[in-house]
């Protein structure tokens, strides 16, 4: 078996190869160590997590102590499922009080990937009713003001590179189409209202946030329900306490969904109950947090691979696939990986695979 046209140097790393390739390693060695080295250059590294247990039930040991870093590496776990929202169970139950609903969305809430990677599996747990879904039909409305901060951040560069708000603008992007293409959840469907860059728009000194956005995205959102006929089950989501109290004094159904507890130097992550978060996907979700990381293990001798999550021709069509590219790797990673799995085995078929499911789920 050899990885040799799937990981190397200067190529991009397809998701099921990634994956197959943590796998085995974590099959064989007792921890994998991911840390950041940065976008700038420099190859001086900061280790982030240190991955325990089995390819399939792991653990995470926090090993960064910057309250930057450490509020990037929540960030990382919440997006990857990792980490759950605080209430999310109490949330997604008020919502399946109704059959069809109407969800108007705030920016931080498609930062956060709430919907993709908590709301969507919460609706599937509940049994609310015996012989019904919890949820048969959900209108995701998206302001056209919350488009535009996409829009800002994802323009946002360090350099020639996307700086960490480009990142997390581009991801944000990439939960709107993976949402629009889900097959996970068939009643769902996504809509922008109201203009996505109004002349009443300005922004913040620092370019990126936009002034009085919370009021024009509450503004939108009541624009269109006051042009539709639909009265119950329609509710306004958002991280941000105040934005909640203001769309509550407003008359709107407000949810706030809260972040997860702050994490600390030497904190130690079990997987959350009835999840499965592959390890190529908390690998990919700290590659487009931190710009670049390298995951570290000994076996035989150190090893490394360093995975970029937004080199410069990324596009949109790399996000939709989940992709990474592989900016560096040790020499001897090759042979390494080919103890780890039977010689017979040919990665190639998967990512086959993985295309042919990737052109049915775009139909």
């Amino acid at each position: 078996m050899s990885f040799r046209e799937l990981l190397e140097k200067g190529q991009i790393a397809e998701f099921p190869a990634l994956q197959l390739a943590l796998g085995a390693i974590k099959g064989r060695v007792d921890r994998l160590t991911v840390a950041s080295i940065g976008t700038g250059g420099s190859k001086e590294d900061y280790p982030l997590v240190e991955i325990q247990g089995t390819a399939t039930s792991y653990q995470v040991k926090v090993l960064e102590d910057s309250s930057e870093y450490l509020d990037w590496l929540n960030s990382a776990l919440l997006c990857a499922g990792f980490v759950e929202p605080i209430g999310l169970t109490a949330i997604a139950r008020r919502l399946a009080e109704y059959e069809d609903i109407i969800l108007g969305v705030d920016t931080n809430i498609l930062y956060a990937s709430i919907l993709g990677e908590h709301l969507l599996d919460e609706f599937h747990r509940i049994h609310m009713r015996p012989y019904k879904e919890s949820v048969n039909w959900i209108l995701l409305v998206i302001p056209g003001v919350v488009m535009k901060e996409l829009e800002n951040a994802a323009n946002m560069k360090k350099g020639n590179r996307l700086s960490h708000a480009g990142r997390r603008g581009y991801r944000a992007l990439q939960e709107i189409t993976t949402l629009k293409g889900t097959e996970g959840y068939q009643g769902l469907s996504v809509l922008v209202v109201g203009p996505t860059n109004p002349e009443q728009l300005h922004l913040s000194p620092d370019g990126l946030t936009i002034v009085n956005a919370d009021s024009m995205i509450r503004d939108q959102f009541k624009a269109f329900l006051r042009g539709i006929d639909f009265r119950k089950g329609v509710f306004f989501l958002t991280m941000d306490k105040t934005n909640a109290s203001l769309a509550a004094a407003e008359g709107l159904t407000a949810l706030r969904i809260q972040y997860p507890r702050r994490l600390r130097k030497g904190d130690e992550l079990a997987m959350p109950k009835e999840e499965s978060v592959l390890l190529a996907r908390l690998v990919y979700e700290l590659a487009i947090e931190f710009g670049t990381v390298r995951v570290t293990w000994e076996d035989h001798g150190p090893h490394h691979l360093d995975l970029e999550g937004a080199w410069t021709w990324k596009s949109m069509e790399h996000w939709e696939a989940w992709q990474l590219l592989v900016s560096d790797l040790d020499p001897g990673i090759h042979k390494a990986l080919s103890r780890y799995v039977d010689g017979s085995f040919d990665p190639r078929r998967f990512v086959r695979e993985w295309q042919k499911l990737a052109e049915i789920l775009a139909e």
